[in-house]
């Protein structure tokens, strides 16, 4: 089912052109590829830190992992986190096939945040 903190997400991504740093990650492993800013970390509630390339099937994927930021984000986000243990706690992992439309960044981040749970 996911949570409803989360159903905001996918659509920040692709209204902002941000997907793009999804499907072509310029930054290092255990850096936030996004969001970026310290009002979208607190709006957004959820950071994407990049983890790795891996391959399934023959095919290359960027891994990243979705965890709870800090300072004032949902309620529901917060108790999460804090469930949990904080803001290390990964979520859920995102596989982005490496060159991926945005269509298929989208799908594959809204995928992964529907098995969140509380």
């Amino acid at each position: 089912m996911g949570m409803k903190a989360l159903k905001s997400v996918g659509r920040a991504l692709g209204d902002s052109g941000a997907w793009k740093k999804l499907a072509n990650p310029t930054v290092s492993r255990g850096k936030t590829a996004w969001p970026k800013s310290n009002a979208e970390l607190e709006n957004i509630g959820v950071r994407f830190d990049y983890d790795e390339e891996v391959t399934q099937n023959g095919v290359v994927y960027h891994k990243f992992q979705c965890q709870p930021n800090a300072g004032k984000i949902s309620a529901s986000l917060k108790a999460w986190r804090e469930k949990h243990g904080g803001t290390h706690a990964v979520m859920t992992t995102i596989l982005v096939r490496k060159n991926a439309t945005k269509s298929e960044v989208l799908q594959a981040v809204d995928g992964a945040l529907n098995n969140v749970n509380a």
